[in-house]
């Protein structure tokens, strides 16, 4: 007979196994969670060890993108919260759940600071900047409403990090088992006189434009059939890459960065934005917000995202896959293809914008591609042009840190990716300086024998911030910086291993790396 009685830190694990379906956490163990991994044993849920808390934040992330659910991470206190920080703020701009489940100092010794191993003066404050909410729980028996709390964030509000710091005492406690605490969350549905408003400046207008984003992830199908519904093509932004398949005739893919698309969409009679910022980040102009000259519409799930940036002519609060499905419903068909031609001008303008150097080498990893591909980049010159040249016919397939332009991030991201479809062929794009980051990642994509294909741009620094010293005239300082031997580091952490100099070289390689099933580095090696 098992006993109802368990220690507090296996009580959660059991909670969120059997009531939330959490299957799989990332994370290193420490003497100050061993109760939380007492009860990831127990439970069976799968434990995935990085070789960094870092790492296990953007594997967090990367598993997160591919599945839709929130990526848990179990760290110890002090540095390894301090550790997971950069991911955990990616998460947060990039609008994606994470929980993060992390023991602090011992409940006596919380904000004393008399010197505690690994003590934070106040581990809650340090991290809700980036969180939708952090707690400091001394109270065992809040842990399920405030699991209950986060999972409503997670799927009826806009997705961001939880952080829950729990004393080492209060994990080690017994308690009787946790049940869940069921609290009905509402998505927010818009006002019947906004959405009446919203159909008529539809109905009126004879250029309409939509700019996609992440808040559309999940609603790739009733973004296609409004957009046919109204001629209109569609821009999408990074976090929305695949939502609209690169082979939907309204798809113009990700060319927000171009100033002659920008101004094309200011001068649109009505602009639809659904499910993102217009951050910098997409717009890459500066800092500046785009000034549309016509009627706009905003649709999120966030009322407090409808004002950035811009006041729209009609805000509507709301899911975007339920918004756009109603409004669908609602509006004149029309039947035009002056969508579809300015979708095409645009991808083509966007294909003729790319930097002659780069496009050889795109064109080769775009021959090589598989249809079922996961892509995930980091911040390196390559990468930057892959946004908008290479496809992407399926949603939850492109990870970037669009956010918050994080170096490191591709390869972690790669390899939570793959846990979470080890079936799929996977791709990461990295640069030679940003691989240094997490390079020591790859012993795990190696123990776990993932289906990784690693491709190292290899321009000997970091080119791109090399470019802007020579932009602004200043003297180069701390850009030329050395990989040494790539090659014979990947072969070090058990990766087979091979450099190319020319694009040829790339695609047969790839071509060879997508059918392996074990991790593939390739460095290209300029």
């Amino acid at each position: 007979m098992v006993s109802d009685q368990l220690r507090v830190g296996e009580a959660i694990i059991d909670l969120l196994s059997r009531e939330y379906g959490v299957d799989t956490v990332f994370g290193i163990p420490g003497v100050h969670n061993i109760e939380l991994y007492r009860g990831l044993h127990r439970s069976g849920v799968r434990a995935i060890s990085p070789r960094h808390e870092q790492g296990a934040g953007f594997m967090a992330d990367g598993w997160s993108v591919v599945t839709g659910k929130p990526g848990v991470c179990v760290l110890i206190s002090g540095p390894g919260l301090t550790n997971a920080l950069t991911p955990i703020a990616q998460a947060y701009h990039d609008s994606r759940p994470m929980l993060i489940i992390a023991s602090t100092t011992p409940t006596n010794a919380l904000g004393k600071s008399f010197g505690p191993l690994h003590d934070l003066p106040d581990q809650s404050a340090l991290v809700r900047s980036i969180c939708a909410f952090s707690e400091t729980v001394t109270d065992a028996q809040e842990l399920p409403q405030l699991i209950e709390r986060a999972w409503n964030v997670f799927t009826s509000q806009r997705p961001r990090p939880v952080h829950l710091a729990i004393p080492m005492d209060v994990l080690e406690q017994m308690c009787a088992r946790f049940e869940k605490v069921d609290t009905e969350a509402h998505r927010p549905v818009p006002a019947a006189s906004e959405f009446k408003r919203t159909a008529e400046l539809i109905n009126a207008a004879t250029n309409p434009i939509v700019i996609a984003g992440g808040g559309c992830v999940d609603a790739g199908a009733q973004l296609a059939k409004f957009a046919e519904a109204i001629d209109a093509p569609v821009v999408l932004t990074g976090n929305a890459k695949g939502v609209l398949s690169s082979t939907h005739p309204l798809c113009a893919g990700n060319c927000l960065v171009f100033g002659r698309i920008q101004r094309d969409i200011e001068a649109a009679d009505l602009v639809i934005v659904v499910g993102t910022e217009l951050s910098d980040a997409d717009l890459y102009n500066g800092g500046q917000a785009l000034q549309f000259g016509g009627n706009v519409i905003r649709i999120d799930i966030d009322e407090e995202q409808l004002a950035r940036r811009t006041t729209p002519t009609v805000g509507l609060v709301g899911d975007a896959g339920e918004t756009l499905s109603s409004l669908t419903a609602a509006i004149h068909t029309k039947t035009s293809t002056a969508g579809q031609d300015q979708a095409k001008a645009w991808r083509e303008h966007a294909r003729a914008k790319t930097g002659a150097q780069f496009v050889p080498w795109l064109e080769a990893i775009e021959q090589s591609l598989p249809s079922d591909v996961i892509v995930a980049l980091d911040s390196t010159q390559l990468a930057y042009s892959a946004h908008w040249w290479l496809p992407a016919t399926q949603p939850r397939s492109w990870l970037a840190p669009y956010g918050l332009g994080t170096l490191g991030c591709a390869l972690p991201m790669a390899i939570g990716a793959a846990v979470a479809a080890p079936e799929r062929p996977i791709l990461a794009i990295v640069g030679d300086g940003g691989w240094l980051f997490t390079l020591s990642e790859m012993a795990v994509a190696n123990d776990l024998q993932q289906r990784i294909t690693l491709l190292l741009w290899d321009n000997t620094g970091y080119a791109q911030i090399r470019e802007s010293f020579d932009d602004v005239d200043a003297a180069r300082m701390g850009v030329d910086i050395s990989s040494h031997d790539p090659t014979a580091i990947a072969r070090g952490f058990g990766w087979e291993a091979i450099e190319v100099t020319t694009p040829p070289q790339l695609k047969e390689a790839l071509d060879s790396a997508f059918t392996s099933n074990a991790p593939r580095f390739i460095r290209v090696r300029l």
